[in-house]
């Protein structure tokens, strides 16, 4: 009977012994790396890999920046850009990646200059960051509200990724910092304007074959043309000789950008030369025969920024946000959500089809080219010019 307990008692053991050897491991975490997007199509055989996009474990000064980031646990940003179900798109993924809670506040960028001057003279500042137009964000920086973060930002120091310099609009500071480009590309009628006959340049606008069929926003409406034109001509792609000889070509002068689409996609004329990718772009997806066309020589665009603010509440927060905004993963979601080609070369566009284009070269419009294009059109430099 001893001998019957004593086997029975090694085979409980032995079971024991088994069972704890073949005990499941615990699960291995998710990693946080974000999946790499896919270039597009015109940019996959060149376009680089991004590795800086997000902080790595090497990073030690950026780790502890997330760290302090994801214990403040929240952040309030004041933008024009991110509204209804882009802000939502954007604030669920940042959350995701990172656990903090970004709160949107929407509105006009004017209105926030003096709201947060306000909250700032009250010793109540409420908010972390805004996006928003250059000239408003820089308003903002000539008040000293905002802070330079440009050299803390893994993203930042990814070169050759970008279709223009996102640094362009602040170098010396880096207080201003690009998250998205509008270029102002020339649009065509596809059903009169036949692949192959496109412009190439910008001087192929007073080809005689061009004449009376082309418009252009009225310089005595908008300074809209100064702001394309300013830059073409610092960078010495035009001059004052070209306009004159531009004006002869019959332009027909319109008072907004819905009456250029109006105009070329009725067919009255066949292509548009002042017109934005934002504003025509709304149209491609309800099947107008329009596209836009790249001027190897030069195609302006505009910036959208972000800033930081000084004495922000969540300032760790803000600044894990504008570098994951810039990041391939970022890019990404905005891109995706606001329907837009995106600022860096490796992200799939998902603006329409006929957008999908990497200008050859891209002319920033600086903010002292708006201050010229301002001073222009208040003296009716065009009009003057043009004997109008």
């Amino acid at each position: 009977m001893r001998i019957i307990v004593a086997l029975s008692l090694v085979l409980i053991l032995l079971g024991s012994v088994i069972a704890c050897g073949t005990e499941p491991s615990p699960k291995q975490a998710p990693s946080t790396t974000a999946t790499p997007i896919p270039a597009s199509p015109s940019t996959s055989a060149t376009a680089p890999t991004s590795n800086l996009s997000l902080p790595t474990s090497q990073d030690a000064a950026w780790q502890k920046v997330v760290e302090a980031a994801q214990k403040e646990g929240k952040m309030t940003d004041y933008s024009f850009n991110f509204t209804g179900d882009i802000g939502i798109a954007i604030s669920r993924a940042f959350k995701e990646r990172y656990g903090i809670q970004l709160e949107i506040v929407t509105g006009r960028g004017a209105d926030f200059i003096e709201r947060v001057k306000t909250e700032r003279r009250m010793g109540a500042l409420m908010v972390d960051m805004s996006d928003g137009s250059a000239p408003n964000m820089a308003i903002m920086k000539n008040e000293g509200l905002t802070v330079s973060i440009a050299g803390e930002l893994p993203a930042v120091r990814e070169k050759d990724l970008w279709i223009a310099d996102i640094l362009a609009m602040d170098p010396k500071d880096g207080h201003l910092i690009t998250y998205t480009f509008t270029r102002y590309s020339p649009f065509v009628n596809t059903n009169l304007v036949k692949p192959g006959e496109d412009p190439k340049v910008w001087k192929d606008f007073l080809d005689p074959k061009w004449k009376s069929k082309m418009t252009l926003i009225d310089p005595i409406l908008s300074s809209g043309p100064y702001q394309q034109f300013v830059p073409m001509t610092r960078e010495k792609v035009i001059d004052a000789e070209f306009l004159k000889a531009l004006y002869k070509q019959d332009l027909l002068f319109v008072g907004a950008q819905l009456d250029q689409v109006r105009a070329i996609t009725k067919g009255d004329r066949a292509m548009a030369i002042q017109a934005n990718n934002s504003s025509f772009g709304q149209f491609l997806t309800e099947g107008a025969p329009i596209r836009a066309i790249n001027l190897t020589d030069g195609t302006p665009v505009t910036s959208t920024v972000l800033a930081a603010y000084k004495g922000a509440p969540h300032p760790n927060a803000a600044r894990i946000f504008i570098n994951w905004l810039i990041s391939q993963e970022g890019q990404s979601v905005w891109g995706k959500a606001a329907g837009v080609a995106n600022a860096r070369k490796d992200v799939t566009s998902f603006a329409p089809e006929a957008l999908r284009y990497t200008p050859t070269r891209s002319v920033i419009v600086t903010n002292e080219d708006n201050d010229e294009a301002a001073r222009l059109y208040q003296e009716r430099y065009l009009n003057k010019l043009w004997g109008r």
